[in-house]
């Protein structure tokens, strides 16, 4: 009633004489408080209202990056369906070839490892005895327990599959789990792919615009980008090259090729490995950021209705392009890192560096052999102590005349050159 009554309400509880105390009953009266509490809740309901707008706008980017870090847990590369394509039934397609590989021929490759995985972790060491003697030097074999298995698959190929019945039949359910653990890779590879060539086409359009001249391309830029990016400068002539799509498919060329050598350099499998590891490094730590980012925006996104704009379509359009920026941010990071990582032995360089140090330190030792060794052996050891080192001419002080006789004085003359 303080906020919302009527000042003709006021003034006559006023000239009547009510207490605080003195209970209210009276139709206008009872009025009065149903409109305050009609307009008191309205008000809370367009808070409320506003703060949902707000909110659907990190929830739906939410959803967006928590997708996407949910596929590269597991293994997975499928396209985003939309809520409408979800309720629909429709199902996004899944890429069965990669390149050269396909699921059938990368799995034929994988059924002998993962035969040998599944062998090796049948084996343990024998534990100590209970008298306390060193345990057998032969393992003991033990069941194989599928959990152990399906963590050792996700920690070599990143695919999470269903390993029911690997203790049951072998043969069977490890060549169905090849198959599966190959698309999991063709899909990993795949992603690896997209995301390179988005970041190559990000680059493009910065350095050569699709509707400039071929006059007009810095491709000065463009090889220093890729190099930054991608660790290699490409080669491009610039002869006869005048449309976009060339430029396009000739940098995709070279790219392909860096790409399947990083694979041979490392593996498929640690390939993938590494992509895996730094893509969730990567959307982890910028999306972190992002939310400081979005909370910042919307902090002072509520002046702009000063300038006649409706504050939540403005932070709508804002939001998405600071999603965008994350999304790109991430991107580049990440091939910045994948395709600049160099694996290092740290532990046979330092031995090395320890044998090298030793070797050094090491002096010959002295032989004694029949007739007269001993005195062989004395000087020997006394030609290997150090000795003094004598002057062959008297020194010259600085200021002394030189000894050439050139009338200069030492320092200025033949002691300049020594």
């Amino acid at each position: 009633m303080r906020i919302f009554g009527a000042e003709r309400i006021s003034g006559l509880m006023e000239r009547l004489g009510m207490e605080e105390d003195v209970p209210i009953e009276h139709p206008i009266i009872n009025r009065a408080i149903e409109n305050a509490q009609k307009k008191v809740e309205g008000h809370n309901f367009d808070i409320r209202k506003s703060l949902l707008e707000y909110d659907d706008v990190m929830n739906q980017q939410r959803k967006t990056i928590y997708a996407l870090r949910r596929q590269v847990l597991e293994g997975s590369y499928v396209p985003l369906l939309s809520e409408a394509e979800q309720k629909a039934g429709k199902q996004a397609p899944v890429p069965e070839s990669s390149g050269q590989d396909t699921v059938g021929k990368l799995s034929v490759t994988l059924r002998p490892e993962l035969a040998r995985l599944a062998e090796a972790l049948t084996h343990e060491p024998a534990p100590p005895s209970a008298d306390g003697t060193a345990a057998p030097a032969s393992p003991v074999t033990v069941p194989l327990d599928p959990a152990r298995f399906r963590s050792a698959l996700y920690r070599r190929y990143g695919a999470y599959p269903d390993v029911t019945g690997i203790a049951e039949d072998r043969t069977a359910t490890l060549d169905q789990l090849a198959r599966e653990v190959a698309s999991s890779l063709i899909q990993q590879r795949e992603r690896v792919l997209d995301l390179s060539e988005e970041v190559l086409q990000e680059l493009l359009d910065a350095t050569c615009p699709e509707h400039a001249h071929a006059e007009d391309w810095d491709l000065e830029a463009l090889a220093a980008g890729m190099k930054e990016r991608f660790g290699f400068e490409p080669t491009i002539q610039t002869k006869g090259l005048l449309e976009r799509d060339k430029l396009a498919a000739l940098t995709w060329e070279q790219l392909e090729k860096i790409i399947e050598a990083r694979e041979e350099e490392f593996s498929l499998a640690y390939f993938l490995y590494f992509f895996r590891y730094f893509m969730l490094e990567e959307i982890d730590q910028r999306w972190i950021e992002h939310l400081k980012n979005m909370e910042a925006l919307r902090e002072g996104i509520g002046l702009r209705g000063y300038g006649q704009k409706d504050p939540k379509q403005e932070y709508k359009k804002e939001g998405f392009v600071i999603f965008g920026e994350m999304m790109a941010s991430i991107s580049r990071n990440l091939c910045q890192k994948l395709f600049h990582i160099q694996i290092q032995r740290e532990e046979s360089e330092a031995a090395a560096r320890q044998m090298a140090d030793k070797q050094a330190r090491r002096r010959p030792r002295p032989t004694i052999e029949s007739g007269g060794g001993a005195a062989q052996a004395a000087g020997a050891q006394a030609s290997s102590e150090p000795q003094p080192v004598r002057r062959a001419e008297p020194k010259v002080g600085r200021n002394e005349p030189c000894p050439c006789g050139s009338g200069r004085k030492y320092k200025k003359c033949h002691g300049a050159a020594a």
